[in-house]
């Protein structure tokens, strides 16, 4: 990429009140419906698709900071007393059992100078997959749908029954530790 901000686009002002002429019933329909904030959500999840796109065409091929980099950080620095990893069972880019084993690492070098400190790390495997955490739609319109439809009849056709689960473990892990 050569670092410039795509074009502008100017849409003259008669084009642009004809569109709002038909387009606000809808818009007006779909805020009342509480779906304008998923579309919007969408919109700006679809416009990152094109940078990403050309990032991987100019040879991006792996994170910032790179993998060895946050792994020599975590064995050096990771001194969290409790940590809950989740893993989706159809993610095919997991790294929950290296994650785990890192963070076991870390353990035992935290003990080698703190032997007393008690380190809880939990790893559970909840259906899903990369994307489960992010599939559930902002809380007014999911609880519209639960009124309207039913809670389960709502998570599973609005597809966020896995997002569900996931909040519930995490909510579960706070419950044990306190929190």
């Amino acid at each position: 990429m050569d670092g410039k901000a795509p074009p502008k686009v100017s849409i003259p002002a008669e084009a642009r009140q004809a569109f709002e002429a038909v387009s606000g019933p809808t818009t007006s329909t779909l805020k009342t419906a509480g779906l304008l904030p998923l579309l919007t959500s969408s919109v700006e999840i679809l416009e990152q698709i094109p940078l990403l796109i050309e990032e991987v065409a100019a040879g991006a091929r792996d994170f910032v900071p790179p993998p060895e980099s946050v792994k020599a950080a975590v064995r050096k620095a990771y001194r969290a007393r409790r940590t809950l990893i989740l893993e989706f069972t159809n993610d095919s880019i997991d790294e929950s059992a290296d994650i785990e084993e890192l963070l076991k690492e870390a353990e035992r070098i935290i003990r080698m100078k703190r032997p007393m400190v008690n380190i809880d790390l939990q790893r559970r495997i909840i259906e899903g997959n990369h994307a489960t955490p992010l599939l559930a739609p902002p809380m007014d319109l999911a609880d519209r749908f639960e009124n309207v439809l039913g809670e389960e009849t709502a998570k599973d056709r609005l597809f966020y029954v896995q997002a569900d689960r996931t909040v519930e473990e995490l909510v579960t892990w706070l419950e044990e530790g306190n929190l």
